[in-house]
């Protein structure tokens, strides 16, 4: 089609009449989800066209409580504030409620953390907060059919299985993403004819950044020199990805359900003999859904198959999925543990003054009540046992017994297991012997204990994907 700008403007062609854009609009609204509610609707509005014209059609066709959000990520200096005013100034005439905020971005990075990435992290953090402040059905952010293609494109040559290969999801979350049906020169186009302006973002030309290679160079060279058509194509696959997509994280989830196992101080643990009887494509599958279940960053093609690997073999392991949560493979479990749980509590030994009849006592997080009894026979059990009541009772980490004495528990717990030994006898809480230990004398005073599972207060940063 001839450019919008080389034609009359006063011509509006059938594909950018109000009709046409509203009924589109108003289908995606209804299947998003966001069209009759009576909350506030965030919206995020940079200033460049994509959030622009995503105001625009707010505007128009449903005005109802929305609200422009524009964040200054203290990069661009007088170019990002000359940014800011031209987006108050543009919902003033729209009539749109506008609240926005300055942060030093750069000096907000966490260790190793890029700045396209740390940038993207605290902007969806301040559009969470003003969701939250508002009370706001959901946050809408101006990804276009461009956007997909392209995500596309960077998570192929990443080595991203299928999720990643689906395109940008149209909702996820309080995320979603009405300007997907329409691509970014559209929408320029559309901003042309009605004459609505927009600010360009120098720094979308910098191709020190992937995607900005990806849009600026990759996609033009091959629609130029291969096919024109490419941008159309690789939605498409896109599309139909997306579908196999869903039927596989149901699959997924089933997996991570039928081999669950609750076990202290895990974020997820599972059976390590289950694992091993995966095949390839089962076990890929089986990581892609833990990691979505844990709200855990995703793992390359090429992790994911180390990971896999891992399943398959014997003794002790660890794997470094992010900062904040390691692997263990430790026969007969493999568990998902976030090592600031490993590293809070204190491992000492303790003598237990029991004084009255019962009472209560905690240690690394674990809980205990407890009360003396008589004419019981004395066992170790899975989270109750009766121990022989001989001059103390001791509690010490699992570390402090030999290893013939140890239970089968993952080699990272054994600074944060319990032991509660009084006299010869042991008694592991979860590990414990489920089988009765008798003695001969069963008139001798004893101790009815209880456990509890660990409570730990362990904040996970999750990185889930928008």
């Amino acid at each position: 089609m001839e450019s919008i700008r080389e034609q009359d403007r006063s011509i509006i062609p059938l594909e950018y009449s109000l009709p046409r854009l509203r009924k589109k609009f108003l289908e995606t609204g209804e299947s998003q989800g966001w069209l009759y509610t009576d909350a506030p609707i965030v919206l995020a509005v940079s200033g460049g066209s994509d959030s622009v014209a995503m105001l625009w059609f707010f505007s128009v066709f449903r005005p109802e409580n929305i609200v422009a959000a524009h964040l200054d990520h203290g990069i661009r200096g007088e170019e990002a504030r000359e940014d800011a005013r031209f987006t108050a100034e543009l919902a003033r005439k729209l009539g749109v409620r506008f609240v926005s905020k300055s942060l030093p971005v750069p000096e907000m990075l966490k260790k190793g953390e890029s700045l396209e990435d740390g940038a993207r992290r605290i902007r969806y953090s301040f559009l969470e907060e003003v969701r939250k402040n508002l009370g706001a059905r959901g946050i809408g952010v101006a990804h276009t059919s461009d956007d997909s293609a392209e995500t596309f494109i960077h998570n192929l040559f990443r080595g991203s299985g299928v999720r990643g290969l689906a395109g940008i999801p149209p909702k996820r979350g309080y995320i979603f993403r009405p300007m997907l049906g329409w691509s970014r020169q559209f929408l320029r186009d559309l901003l042309i004819l009605r004459g609505i302006p927009w600010r360009d973002d120098s720094t979308n030309e910098d191709t020190s950044h992937m995607r900005n290679r990806i849009r600026n160079i990759v996609i033009p060279l091959v629609e130029r020199e291969i096919n024109s058509s490419a941008r159309a194509h690789v939605l498409g696959v896109a599309e139909d990805i997306a579908w196999y997509r869903k039927k596989e994280e149901e699959a997924g989830e089933d997996l991570v359900r039928a081999c669950a196992v609750s076990l202290p101080f895990c974020s997820y643990a599972c059976s390590s003999s289950f694992l091993k009887g995966l095949d390839e494509g089962g076990g890929a599958l089986f990581i892609r859904a833990a990691g979505r279940a844990l709200g855990l960053k995703t793992l390359s093609r090429e992790r994911t198959e180390s990971l896999r690997r891992l399943f398959h073999t014997n003794g002790f392991w660890c794997f470094q999925w992010q900062r904040d949560m390691f692997v263990f493979g430790s026969s007969p479990f493999v568990t998902w543990v976030d090592p600031a749980i490993l590293n809070g509590p204190e491992s000492r030994a303790a003598t237990l003054a029991l004084e009255g009849g019962q009472g209560e006592f905690s240690w690394n997080g674990w809980t205990f009540s407890w009360k003396k009894t008589r004419g019981e026979a004395c066992y170790g059990g899975w989270m109750r046992a009766v121990i022989p009541l001989d001059e103390k009772l001791e509690i010490l980490p699992l570390s402090c017994l030999d290893a013939a004495e140890r239970p089968k528990a993952p080699s990272w717990g054994r600074d944060v297991f319990p032991v509660l030994s009084s006299g010869s006898f042991r008694w592991v809480p979860f590990w414990g012997r489920r089988a009765a230990v008798s003695f001969e004398e069963r008139r001798r005073e004893a101790l009815c204990v209880t456990a509890g599972f660990p409570k730990i207060s362990c904040e996970k940063g999750k990185e889930n994907e928008l």
